[in-house]
């Protein structure tokens, strides 16, 4: 063979591995998906001018969001009504809607010193697993209430958790703990409650806006590694569109830099906006400030 002619099929065969061996091209970060939480609603929906029913439809036509996050208050005696959440999920599934979550509140105590009053609250929550998997959620979002020494809450909410984990599991479903109150505002407590239940399917939801003495930013920290979704709350907002409690820049940041991988709730709760205009102010601070995080 010609030297030029073996030139050219050497290096055509060394093409495949040429690009074999070239380093992988990185994708382009992008904002996280942002879900809307039902308590930004909780004045309409108490009042009559919103329907529970219709909470996924406002979420994507007057917002373009894509994914929900439920409080379980608001349809409270339908948890085993699956005509009604299958009403539910047909209406959500028809406008592409995500069912993503479920907030448990008032079904007793997980962290109660009694056991029996303990299994109580675990039974009382497993219908809303069963619920939440219906749907298509990822997560039900519990509470750490209880009494007692810190040490004996702690342990006492692992072991609920961990029960209530072993149910989920058949459901794929995740027992996420919201910092809402109590020792579950401690960043730190909740996150040994997190390695005493010792379950994959634990986890937290850090709330921006749930804390009262305890640093928020360190919370967030000390949550964010259990993390299985992120409640973006806010309250008001100054002239420049930013929080006026929380720096939403700040709180994006410890999220990317943790890579937290899931969606952004946003749950208004101010008083001074109509609750659709505080829904729009913080969906806008939400997609800037992890814009600027992920340096977009």
């Amino acid at each position: 063979m010609e030297p030029t002619r073996r030139a050219v099929v050497a290096g055509a065969a060394a093409l495949p591995l040429a690009r074999f061996l070239r380093a992988p091209r990185a994708s382009a970060p992008e904002l996280p998906h942002i879900s809307l939480a039902e308590w930004s609603f909780h004045r309409a929906i108490r009042g009559g001018t919103l329907d529970h029913l219709d909470f996924a439809k406002t979420a994507k036509e007057q917002y373009g969001l894509e994914g929900v996050e439920y409080v379980n208050q608001f349809f409270a005696d339908k948890a085993t009504n699956f005509g009604y959440l299958g009403e539910m999920k047909k209406r959500a599934e028809g406008v592409g809607v995500k069912s993503l979550l479920i907030m448990c509140d008032e079904e007793g105590s997980l962290a109660a010193p009694d056991i029996k009053e303990r299994m109580t609250s675990v039974e009382k929550h497993c219908k809303w697993i069963a619920a939440g998997a219906f749907l298509g959620c990822h997560s039900i979002r519990v509470n750490a209430y209880g009494s007692g020494e810190p040490e004996e809450q702690a342990a006492n909410m692992a072991d609920s958790l961990h029960r209530l984990a072993l149910v989920a599991d058949g459901y794929g479903l995740n027992v996420i703990v919201e910092n809402h109150g109590g020792l579950s505002s401690n960043g730190a407590w909740l996150a040994g409650v997190m390695k005493k239940a010792d379950h994959p399917r634990v986890g937290t939801l850090p709330d921006l806006g749930n804390f009262t003495d305890y640093d928020r930013y360190q919370g967030v920290t000390e949550m964010i590694p259990w993390a299985k979704a992120f409640s973006a709350k806010s309250y008001d907002f100054d002239e420049q569109g930013n929080e006026t409690k929380i720096d939403y820049f700040r709180m994006a940041k410890i999220a990317v830099d943790a890579k937290y991988p899931g969606w952004v709730g946003v749950e208004y709760e101010g008083e001074k906006l109509s609750e659709p205009d505080g829904v729009k102010k913080t969906i806008e601070l939400v997609k800037r400030a992890f814009g600027k995080a992920l340096g977009l």
